[in-house]
């Protein structure tokens, strides 16, 4: 068994930055901070992109650095829009319901993904989360009635990451 050293690369630090922002975001919206928590999801987003592109410029893709990246995504793309919305809103049953379906759909479609040969995705990948959620957290500071519409696009973005539809990759 290798040890942890030997097992994570430099491009591995990116992911584990990834992660980071995604817990910094659901720490900082459980604080009421939603503009910060957006921000730092769209951080994870621009460090999950460098990841990859850093780990194939060094010659450093691993499984384990996709089985990192897979869990970092689940974090950031996941569980921190989930709870950035949990956080402003509150404990209502239906829609508690819908953010645990969302992020299960987002585990099973990185799932699905990390025993994939294709080069392209099957099902939209979790990182569109990173700047969807964002984006809606930024209108709904200047809109606050938009946050009624977030349960729908959590079903939509939940139904389209497990989808079949082929999605090419764009970096």
């Amino acid at each position: 068994m290798a040890s942890m050293a030997h097992l994570v690369k430099v491009a591995d630090l990116f992911t584990i930055g990834n992660l980071t922002c995604g817990m910094l975001a659901i720490f900082v919206s459980a604080d009421g901070n939603p503009l910060w928590a957006a921000g730092l999801v769209f951080v994870a987003l621009i460090l999950d992109t460098f990841d990859g592109k850093v780990a194939e410029w060094m010659k450093q893709k691993s499984e384990f650095g996709k089985q990192l990246d897979s869990l970092a995504d689940l974090v950031s793309f996941g569980v921190a829009p989930a709870c950035m919305y949990f956080a402003r809103t509150g404990w209502h049953w239906a829609e508690t319901s819908i953010l645990v379906a969302f992020v299960t759909c987002g585990m099973l479609r990185l799932a699905r993904y990390n025993i994939s040969d294709s080069s392209g995705f099957e099902g939209v990948p979790i990182t569109v989360n990173g700047f969807v959620f964002p984006a809606l957290t930024v209108i709904a500071t200047a809109v606050p009635e938009t946050l009624e519409i977030w349960p729908a696009v959590f079903v939509v973005q939940g139904l389209l990451m497990v989808s079949s539809l082929d999605v090419k990759r764009l970096f």
